[in-house]
């Protein structure tokens, strides 16, 4: 009786699948543990650089999209305030000699 076990469909020398690798045996506590403190140094300097940047870019994005918009409605509304207390008004009197008469 032969020890060897031979299987027809493999080539000799090729007796078995590889083995799969065990993770929980692989892993390398030391290297692991650099590159997670290393990983979260490089995020935290990542955020601590980007986040100014992009609050920078969010202000000059709203100054531009809001505070220097024209405001038609404002400007039609100004407009229509400073006629009325120039004399466009029921009484037709001007503002100014109004508080004249109410200063005497």
């Amino acid at each position: 009786m032969a020890h060897g076990h031979q299987h027809g469909d493999h080539a000799p020398g090729a007796t078995h699948e590889a083995v799969a690798l065990d993770p929980e045996n692989e892993i390398d506590a030391r290297s692991a543990t650099i590159w997670v403190v290393a990983g979260a140094i490089v995020t935290f300097l990542s955020l601590w650089l980007m986040v100014p940047i992009f609050m920078r870019v969010l202000d000059e994005e709203r100054m531009n999209k809001v505070a220097l918009a024209p405001n038609t409605e404002l400007d039609a509304t100004v407009k229509a305030e400073n006629a009325f207390l120039n004399g466009e008004n029921p009484s037709k009197k001007n503002i100014q000699t109004v508080v004249d008469g109410l200063r005497k």
